[in-house]
């Protein structure tokens, strides 16, 4: 359980803004993709606040370590920390990189459906925004990944120049720029705890001959169930007739249940004409 989730209602509903070929893949194979982050377009991912770098400087500083070094002579018993084999900040930086090569996500959108949201995650070999929305709620969502060990948390938005230093190490993983917040994230994390240790332990050994682990896939498939948890899936307002017949055949020809679970965006003109 992450400790600092923020609270949201498990009748909220939750959007997956996807391609229809994405679509396909989970309604045959009943999977559930989750991507890598270090994969996702934000570079800042995993990363930590300033405070947190501050607060971490005086404790690794070579002053700090000279201090200390001057003091274990009179007391023989104290324990040393060990040398660094790299730059400070270089090593928090393969330690970001190495959690974020060690931890998978599914990002879900919290609200209302979003024009910008449309545009920003759907193309499907067309226009930009063309492509289709899972929808469901952070309750059924939850509970249709329980078996699988995941972290589920809204994604909190916030400023890192300045602020408090994280105080759980799944923050960095459920807290985003506020530029991002846009997005209204809902996330589904895996976190390999394992891997990231023994990454982390060959990336900052600075030793070029240490054997590094395997590297863990760009995306993991679960076990999932669509037609238990999917309400309603959305065709993209920028579909157009041809597409959204694609759409239904591709549907009914997989599972036809889902059929009457079809719709056309709300922000679709085709479906509600603009009034002047």
């Amino acid at each position: 359980m992450y400790k600092n989730r923020v609270s949201m209602d498990p009748a909220t509903e939750l959007r997956r803004y996807t391609t229809l070929d994405a679509l396909v893949h989970i309604l045959q194979y009943r999977h559930l993709r989750l991507t890598r982050v270090d994969k996702f377009r934000d570079p800042f991912e995993g990363s930590v606040p300033k405070k947190q770098i501050d607060d971490q400087v005086p404790i690794f500083s070579s002053r700090n370590a000279a201090q200390m070094m001057s003091v274990s002579a009179y007391y023989p018993s104290m324990s040393m920390p060990p040398r660094r084999q790299l730059d400070l900040w270089m090593e928090m930086t393969l330690r970001r990189r190495a959690k974020t090569r060690s931890a998978h996500a599914s990002c879900w959108t919290a609200g209302h459906e979003s024009e910008a949201l449309w545009r920003l995650y759907c193309r499907d070999a067309g226009p930009e925004g063309q492509g289709v929305a899972l929808r469901s709620t952070l309750g059924k969502i939850e509970a249709s990944v329980a078996r699988h060990d995941l972290f589920v948390s809204p994604i909190k938005y916030r400023y890192y120049h300045d602020g408090d230093a994280f105080d759980d190490e799944m923050d960095p993983f459920m807290h985003k720029r506020m530029g991002f917040a846009h997005e209204c994230e809902v996330r589904l994390l895996k976190y390999d705890e394992s891997h990231y240790f023994a990454l982390a332990a060959v990336l900052t050994s600075g030793d070029p001959d240490r054997a590094t682990p395997p590297e863990l896939p760009e995306h993991i498939f679960l076990d999932w169930s669509p037609a238990a948890v999917i309400e309603r899936i959305t065709i993209s307002p920028y579909a157009d007739d041809s597409y959204e017949k694609k759409a239904r055949d591709a549907i009914a020809s997989i599972d036809p249940s889902l059929v009457d679970r079809l719709e056309l965006s709300v922000l679709s003109e085709r479906r509600y004409a603009p009034q002047f």
